[in-house]
């Protein structure tokens, strides 16, 4: 339980840090607050797959099946929290032009389909496993639609903050749509899915495990509509939250277990999760 434990210290302090940054901004001083939020969410992926790379002893074949996903999905998303970061807080601070910014989005974005790709796997999973490569080909469709279309589709530099701080990279209304759509697909309706099942059809601790995941994947949907709804002084500050309580949530549920309930393990995913 110890890298249970710390992810949780780490999620909690992150959370404490960004209402400190917020409500006293000398705090951070000049330094962009969404580069607190993209640094923490960078080094929460890449830890947890480091973490994830060797196998408990005495863990069932289904829940190493899981914890296998979550390690490419946590590895994946790493590089494209690296790369947003630069699309929304680094370009927008040294070179504030749309076309590079919207360039650069769109490439980070390329990891965040694959992400997708690989997290609706594991909810599909408990479905039907025949399923699981369809599944993953939709979000791979959905990336290659969304990123030819963005190519010739510029975003936009909203200064939702003031002239004096880094401004939002706002996507186009087709954009949007595809990027709802597509993220409804892969995260909402599996997130709900799996917090059901948690509560439903499971028990101990693979019932802990399916709700944070399926809680996670909902919380990260979330920051889509945040963005398009939300254009205050609020908004950093709501997308920290969501990434960071997300995440921590994802990744708390890939260490979640207790001794006594090791061979209830393999309900929580099905075998060739992967």
């Amino acid at each position: 339980m110890r890298d249970f434990t710390t992810i949780l210290i780490l999620t909690a302090a992150s959370l404490g840090l960004a209402v400190l940054f917020f409500l006293d901004p000398a705090v951070i001083g000049s330094i962009p607050y969404g580069a607190f939020t993209f640094t923490f969410a960078f080094i929460v992926c890449f830890w947890v797959a480091w973490r994830l790379r060797h196998i408990p002893s005495g863990t069932t074949e289904d829940v190493a099946s899981l914890m296998k996903t979550l390690r490419a999905y946590f590895f994946v998303m790493g590089f494209f929290f690296f790369f947003d970061g630069w699309a929304h807080v680094g370009i927008p601070v040294f070179y504030p032009l749309p076309l590079i910014a919207s360039h650069a989005h769109t490439f980070s974005h390329i990891f965040f389909f694959i992400g997708n790709a690989i997290i609706i796997r594991i909810p599909v999973s408990f479905i039907n496993r025949r399923w699981m490569n369809a599944a993953s080909m939709s979000q791979v469709i959905f990336g290659v639609v969304t990123i030819v279309w963005r190519l010739g589709h510029l975003d936009t530099l909203v200064y939702a903050f003031g002239p004096t701080m880094p401004p939002l990279v706002i996507v186009d209304r087709v954009s949007d749509t595809l990027f709802l759509f597509g993220n409804g697909l892969a995260l909402l309706l599996p997130g709900l899915y799996l917090v059901y099942l948690g509560l439903s059809r499971t028990i101990g601790d693979s019932r802990v495990r399916a709700v944070m995941l399926g809680l996670g994947m909902m919380i990260f949907f979330s920051v889509g509509p945040v963005i398009d709804l939300i254009q205050n002084q609020y908004t950093q500050l709501i997308i920290h939250l969501c990434i960071a309580s997300s995440f921590g949530l994802m990744g708390a549920s890939a260490f979640y277990r207790t001794r006594s309930r090791l061979s209830e393990a393999g309900r929580v995913a099905p075998p060739q999760a992967v």
